[in-house]
């Protein structure tokens, strides 16, 4: 018989990598109950249709579909729109892994160790400049020098209506500019799209992400070109989080063609990056449908930190 090793995907963490996580996650958890923030602690399993196609799910004995968590933002909205309805502001934070498959409904899972914040009841610019500053302040908190990269998912959402993209073209495009792949982008417009403010606004997302110092200049590029009044609201709802989110900390910078996955985000969205780290270390956004899906509609921000990419770097 072989030794018995872990799963693909997952990891045992013995001794000095098990004690440096703890003290990371100390570090991190101070960091958020100093800003007001309170601990929750949500099942490893959960209903199934708490959670998207990223989830690996079994059949109960009982017969009824459950799911290990994949994603801790849709727990903690479940938690406040059932255990703490209609209680805001709620500013909660956990501490935890998630299991995913690689690809939706195929493929291997893999396990993640995750922590991060939630501020539930609360809309406007000053709510999404209140995350951003936690998310930076945690990365500092742990002695990470890192840049925040914002955008918005609903202008793309907005450009692509505007274009009369059909759901296939509108993954491809989305696929496209999350890759910043000029050249795709360009062929799918001449191809499909017409000529127009919306071709041309769509061209822009494969632009690359400038400093906030440049933002302004991009936003109003950004405006003339804007093919409809959604539009013009999500990049309004931007410049507003960048006005807000003063003294951050952690470098800021302006992406039009941030566009995150997991279906729910639906205004700023957000990645966090990090010296050393050759991909996101964190993430967030808002949210202002997901309670709604529990019973109780209120809008909602939040981030995540990636903690198997934070702990190595961490002082």
């Amino acid at each position: 018989m072989q030794p018995a090793t872990p799963l693909p995907g997952t990891q045992d963490l013995l001794f000095e990598a098990a004690s440096r996580l703890r003290r990371c996650e100390a570090t991190l958890c101070g960091r958020f109950e100093e800003k007001g923030y309170a601990e929750v602690i949500p099942p490893a399993i959960e209903a199934a249709d708490v959670f998207g196609p990223e989830a690996f799910r079994a059949l109960d004995r009982s017969g009824r579909l459950i799911a290990l968590r994949a994603d801790f933002t849709a727990q903690v909205a479940r938690i406040a729109a059932t255990r703490l309805a209609g209680i805001s502001p709620l500013r909660l934070y956990y501490r935890g892994s998630i299991v995913r498959r690689v690809a939706p409904d195929s493929g291997p899972v893999h396990e993640r160790l995750q922590a991060g914040c939630e501020l539930v009841g609360a809309a406007g610019p000053e709510a999404d400049a209140e995350i951003l500053a936690l998310a930076a302040a945690s990365l500092h908190a742990l002695g990470i020098r890192g840049r925040i990269s914002l955008g918005s998912t609903g202008y793309f959402s907005a450009l692509a209506t505007a274009a009369g993209a059909s759901e296939r073209l509108a993954a491809a495009l989305n696929d496209a500019v999350d890759r910043k792949d000029l050249p795709t982008l360009r062929t799918l417009c001449e191809r499909e799209v017409a000529a127009g403010k919306a071709r041309d606004a769509i061209l822009l997302l494969a632009q690359p992400p400038r400093p906030q110092t440049e933002a302004r200049e991009l936003l109003a590029r950004a405006e003339t070109l804007a093919p409809s009044e959604d539009a013009l609201r999500a990049l309004r709802r931007v410049s507003a989080a960048l006005a807000a989110a003063r003294d951050l900390g952690a470098e800021l910078e302006v992406d039009l063609g941030e566009v995150r996955g997991l279906g729910y985000y639906t205004g700023i969205v957000f990645n966090l990056y990090a010296a050393g780290s050759p991909r996101p270390v964190g993430g967030g956004g808002r949210y202002d449908t997901l309670l709604g899906r529990f019973g109780d509609p209120r809008p909602a921000v939040g981030f995540s930190l990636d903690l198997d990419a934070l702990v190595p770097l961490a002082c």
